[in-house]
């Protein structure tokens, strides 16, 4: 009887992740735009399982700030606005360049030669599933970037602030192909840092951020998405 239910936990957590990944694509690349209103009843029935695993893996999404829970109602995708976009661009540069330059302190020669296979980033444009994929790369890249400067705690608040931010950088790809831009942004990142330059590193991703949030800022002015926006 243990043994059963120590397969049926492994089991439980395995679903529940599965579901976790699905549903987080799901919302990051719009399938679920903001807004959308979402049961533990039907994500079980597009996904698959018993209800459980969704709500494990609504509960990771909730603690994430990409759901929110709707007493009695289930869950709702939150809205998209401007000012979020650019109070969470604010904290982003301000929270990664201070720990790109503890980087540059901190991380060996060794280390930063194993980011550059990370940086080779690209996406299809116009391909949605290629953009889902390139932003978990992206994003991937950032997390490990920030992890050399071994601070845990300014490395989850930038983990949890990135992961966040994960469907906003989907709304700029669509702009344009820029992924030999941004590839060749973060082998420049990465050059300096080897180099010693940290000025011109943290330069260099203070552009790429402020890229990154104008382009979105542009899609969302262009109307490129029809999102109920705040």
């Amino acid at each position: 009887m243990a043994e059963r239910g120590r397969l049926e936990a492994v089991e439980r957590r395995t679903a529940a992740e599965g579901v976790y990944l699905a549903l987080k694509r799901d919302i990051i690349t719009l399938r679920h735009p903001p807004g959308a209103s979402l049961t533990e009843h039907s994500l079980a029935a597009r996904h698959g399982t018993s209800r459980v695993p969704v709500r494990e893996a609504c509960r990771r999404l909730q603690q994430e700030g990409l759901l929110v829970g709707r007493p009695y109602k289930g869950y709702s995708v939150p809205p998209i606005s401007l000012k979020e976009i650019g109070d969470c661009f604010d904290l982003r540069e301000l929270l990664e360049c201070h720990a790109l330059e503890l980087t540059s302190r901190r991380a060996s020669a060794a280390e930063l030669a194993g980011l550059k296979a990370l940086a080779a980033v690209a996406y299809t444009f116009h391909d949605w599933d290629s953009y889902a994929d390139f932003l978990e790369r992206n994003f991937d890249f950032h997390v490990r970037l920030a992890a050399l400067a071994r601070n845990e705690r300014l490395l989850g608040v930038l983990r949890d602030l990135l992961g966040t931010m994960q469907r906003f950088f989907f709304l700029g790809l669509d702009l344009g192909d820029f992924g030999a831009e941004m590839r060749g942004e973060h082998e420049e990142l990465i050059a300096h840092l080897q180099h010693g330059r940290t000025a011109a590193a943290i330069d260099c991703l203070r552009g790429q951020i402020r890229s990154s949030r104008d382009r979105i800022l542009r899609a969302l002015i262009d109307q490129r998405f029809d999102l109920p926006l705040e």
